[in-house]
């Protein structure tokens, strides 16, 4: 029996970029390639190419699009206005991902990779890092009299200290049994090393 042929409807360029930013979170930039992409998505893989131009052309808009993301989720995570809460909140951004599916941060999938060099997906990956710094050290200066560090760092060092940490403790957690529980330990233990628990 021959099976009928699906109409499918046109992907969106969001439908495609959302397929691929989870395909970059569990197979990196190198161990992926149009085809797959084309494969998960049900199409051909010259359909792609009606979109982006290039593999990296898709990976740069996704990296965007990922960082886009993450920016109304922090502005989501800043109006709740409990400085505690808040940094709680961001490390569960973390913990989510190793939930779905054991999925690092984009960041981390794309930067590790030494065939990932086109400057333009180089610039998206220095402006995930300084949306984070940036908006932790926001955070930090609105709590500063809750933090326990030592003088003469600042909450920049502070902001970019917290961001390396995660994305650290993220790393190392992808080889326990329960990724996102073991994060989560972590990014307490970590929390609690600055943040003044008594007040």
């Amino acid at each position: 029996m021959t099976p009928a042929k699906k109409s499918q409807p046109s992907l969106t360029r969001e439908t495609i970029l959302g397929a691929a930013i989870g395909l970059f979170q569990q197979r990196g930039f190198s161990g992926l390639g149009m085809r797959q992409i084309a494969d998960c998505l049900q199409i051909k893989a010259p359909s792609l190419y009606h979109h982006f131009s290039s593999k990296e052309d898709l990976a740069r808009q996704a990296l965007q699009l990922y960082r886009e993301d993450q920016a109304a989720r922090l502005l989501a995570i800043e109006a709740t206005g409990d400085f505690k809460e808040q940094l709680r909140m961001y490390a569960e951004l973390f913990a989510a991902m190793l939930n779905d599916g054991s999925r690092p941060c984009m960041y981390l999938m794309m930067v590790r990779e030494p065939s990932f060099q086109e400057p333009a997906c180089i610039d998206e990956l220095r402006l995930f890092v300084k949306q984070n710094v940036d908006w932790l050290e926001g955070i930090l200066r609105t709590g500063k009299d809750l933090l326990r560090v030592p003088a003469g760092v600042s909450e920049r060092d502070l902001a970019e200290t917290i961001f390396a940490a995660f994305e650290g403790a993220m790393a190392v957690s992808l080889v326990d049994p329960m990724p996102s529980v073991t994060f989560r330990e972590r990014a307490n233990k970590f929390l609690k090393l600055v943040i003044n628990t008594t007040t």
